[in-house]
Formats: structure tokens, C-alpha cells, sequence
């Protein structure tokens, strides 16, 4: 009764020696794994590369902005992941087969203004069995800006005033309404064909029309 009373404490203690010897460790496989698919990854995209990225054509109009290109990867590369952003932000992806070919782009809604459109690409390697490998080592990038005008336009002096010709006396002796803002060459305008009026100096008065 003794002996067998020692025995299980003693073979539950040689089990688990045994178990650490033979690195039954079970936290160090998925750190294995880990590894050899980062390996097995930098070995499939060593010297792989996007060799072209271009937009051939982007705009924005009535608040949708589009864009346009063409891509290539390098020999070894047989797909590309493309990235689109508006003023950096992500706003879709997309992963296209082949050597080289073209993408699209479009988004709505946005707002008049001025928008930088970018464009990055990773070249890509799809094995026989489907298995998709992104090299995200070596990106390409292209960006262009597009603008929208707001309503509106902008100002532009259509004539110049003698203040003593025209009223006899200087040009600050009187309000001239509406008044233009400061600097109003080129500057935007709410509203196309208002007009507004600018006093240079005492002699000489300017008025610019939005248009």
C-alpha cells in the first residue's frame, strides 16, 4: 500500500520532467510558426517591387471625385494591392491578378474645396493554391491635387476711379459700399455679380466684380 501511495506523485513528476525536456512547451509553437511564416513571406518578396504606379487622370466635380491609372509589379510579382486615400484618409482597396493593368477610383459626397487624391500600391504573389502574399516592404505611391470650386467665384477688378474727378473731393471723404475685403484680387466671392469697392489712397478708388 506504501509503494503505490509514493508511485503517483513520483510518475506525475517524471511526466511533466519528461514533457519540458522533449519541449512540450506548448507557448513556444505558435512563436515557431510565427516565424517561419515571416520567413517563408520575406523569402516570396525579396526584390519584389510596383516598378510603375501612374494616374493618368483625377478630378472632382458636382462633389464626386474620380481618378484614373495604370500599375506594373516586377518580375516574380503576379498581383498588386491598391490603396486610394483623400487627404490621407483610407477610403478603399482592392487587389488586381496579373503583371500589369489599370484601376479606378471614385467617391461621392464630398465637399467644394481642394483635395489631394493619392494612390499606393504593394506588389503581391499568389501561389498555385490560392495563398495571397503582400510584400508591404516596398510600396509605390502617386498622388495629384484636385480642386472644386465653392459657390460663387472670385474677385476681379474691372476699373479704377479719379476720386477727385468723379465726386471733387478725396476718396476718404465718403463710405463706399459694399466695401471689398482685404486683398480681394482673386480672393473668393460668395455670390457671382456682386460687386464691391476698394479705397487705394485718397485719389483712387478700384471696384471688383465677382465673377
Amino acid at each position: 500500500m506504501q509503494h503505490r501511495l509514493v508511485r503517483a506523485p513520483l510518475c506525475a513528476l517524471l511526466s511533466a520532467l519528461l514533457l519540458v525536456a522533449c519541449g512540450g512547451n506548448p507557448e513556444a509553437i505558435p512563436a515557431a510558426a510565427e516565424e517561419s511564416l515571416g520567413t517563408q513571406e520575406a523569402a516570396l518578396c525579396s526584390g519584389l517591387s510596383v516598378a510603375t504606379l501612374g494616374i493618368s487622370g483625377a478630378s472632382i466635380y458636382q462633389g464626386e471625385l474620380a481618378g484614373s491609372g495604370s500599375w506594373t509589379v516586377s518580375s516574380g510579382a503576379n498581383a498588386v494591392r491598391l490603396e486610394y486615400f483623400i487627404n490621407n484618409v483610407l477610403y478603399a482597396s482592392e487587389e488586381r491578378t496579373g503583371t500589369s493593368g489599370t484601376w479606378y477610383f471614385s467617391q461621392a459626397g464630398l465637399a467644394c474645396g481642394t483635395y489631394t487624391f493619392q494612390v499606393k500600391a504593394w506588389p503581391m504573389v499568389i501561389d498555385s493554391g490560392g495563398n495571397r502574399t503582400t510584400c508591404w516592404a516596398a510600396p509605390k505611391t502617386a498622388s495629384q491635387s484636385v480642386s472644386q470650386p465653392c459657390p460663387g467665384g472670385t474677385w476681379t477688378l474691372v476699373g479704377s476711379e479719379n476720386c477727385y474727378d468723379l465726386i471733387m473731393a478725396s476718396c476718404y471723404t465718403r463710405s463706399w459700399t459694399p466695401s471689398c475685403p482685404a486683398n480681394p484680387a482673386g480672393a473668393s466671392c460668395p455670390t457671382v455679380g456682386a460687386s464691391c469697392w476698394q479705397v487705394v489712397s485718397a485719389s483712387t478708388l478700384r471696384e471688383y466684380y465677382c465673377q
